[in-house]
């Protein structure tokens, strides 16, 4: 949360830990737009192509000189991040789903 900004500079991600940590602690992101991350932090970030270090140091650099903007960013990463689901209901889901799988089925 003391950051000033986080960064994610992955040639592809899944589902970012650190990008949900970020947004969770409302600390401003710049993530490369490669795999699950566009879905994962909507526009609550920003986002630049995989490979271009030029585009990263911009939105790096443009972010450091706009304070309103990386309030901007702040404020819609908490919310973004609040529409997440918990950890709990995430272990009540896949139990469910192994609930679902483990359960005897009649024969055809």
């Amino acid at each position: 949360g003391a950051a000033d900004i986080a960064l994610v500079c992955s040639s592809w991600e899944s589902r970012s830990v650190l990008a949900q940590e970020a947004l969770h602690a409302g600390v401003p992101l710049v993530a490369t737009a490669v795999g699950g991350i566009p879905d994962l932090v909507g526009d609550a970030a920003e986002l630049v192509p995989y490979g271009d270090p030029e585009a990263l140091a911009a939105a790096v650099v443009r972010l450091l000189g706009d304070p309103e903007h990386c309030e901007r960013l702040k404020d819609k990463g908490v919310r973004q991040a609040a529409g997440w689901p918990t950890e709990d209901e995430t272990v009540t889901q896949v139990l469910s789903v192994y609930d679902e799988l483990t359960q005897p089925r009649p024969m055809a």
